[in-house]
């Protein structure tokens, strides 16, 4: 039971580690939502999506984790998204 006990800690400390990058993250999508408003610029860029994707996945190497991977980066980008387009829409 103590093992799971320190497991647990562990990703503990992994999820506080993922608010703080992720929370970096959304200010700098912030910013990104700002620039595109004053760029009148889309939100969604396909090939710029695809090749993040794409790059981030090519660098797990094991395949086990990289459609678990893909999945979280595909909901982390929409999250992104959603977050600009309520930033635009209310600047509008």
């Amino acid at each position: 039971m103590e093992q799971l006990a320190t497991l647990r800690q562990q990703i503990d400390d992994i999820d506080r580690e993922m608010q703080r990058l992720f929370l970096a993250r959304m200010e700098t999508v912030r910013v990104i939502a700002d620039y595109k408003l004053a760029h009148d610029l889309t939100v969604y860029d396909r090939d710029r999506e695809a090749a993040v994707i794409a790059a981030n996945v090519g660098r797990i190497k094991d395949s086990a984790y990289a459609d678990y991977y893909k999945t979280f980066l595909d909901c982390v980008m929409q999250l992104s998204k959603d977050f600009q387009k309520a930033i635009i829409r209310s600047n509008l």
